[in-house]
């Protein structure tokens, strides 16, 4: 039963990545295919294995629960993607304080990507852990 959980969750975060890669051109905040990939898996495994069982079964297990959450956490993702649709414009000669300008901005874009880096994998490792636990408590 464990087994075929497992692979639902992996189906489902398959083929809803597939989907918002080929919906979504733009990345956005998911831009590697294994953050978004790994979020949707322990977010449809976490729900299938805590949601009540609803809807219809498969070999003894309640799919829907696991895809309806993974499909939500989906969209609520990439609606919070910014979109990158400005172009930038070339000048020939920098200004100083242009310069000046850019390395803020890329020092606090490493920063904002350190933090949520940091918050990304302090989700996966909880979620990881609704996981398992609700595997432990149904043995």
């Amino acid at each position: 039963m464990e087994f075929v959980g497992i692979l639902f969750a992996l189906f489902f975060a398959i083929l809803l990545t597939a989907v918002f890669r080929l919906v979504f051109r733009n990345t956005g905040s998911w831009a590697e295919f294994w953050s978004f990939f790994g979020l949707l898996f322990f977010v449809s495994f976490a729900a299938g294995e805590w949601a009540a069982p609803r809807g219809p079964s498969v070999w003894g297990y309640y799919w829907a629960p696991g895809l309806i959450a993974a499909f939500v956490v989906g969209l609520v993702i990439a609606a919070a993607a910014p979109h990158s649709t400005a172009k930038r414009t070339r000048r020939s000669k920098p200004k100083k304080e242009d310069i000046v300008e850019e390395e803020i901005r890329e020092f606090e874009v490493g920063v904002a990507v350190g933090v949520f880096g940091t918050f990304y994998w302090i989700l996966i490792v909880l979620l990881a852990l609704i996981a398992l636990s609700g595997l432990v408590i149904k043995m």
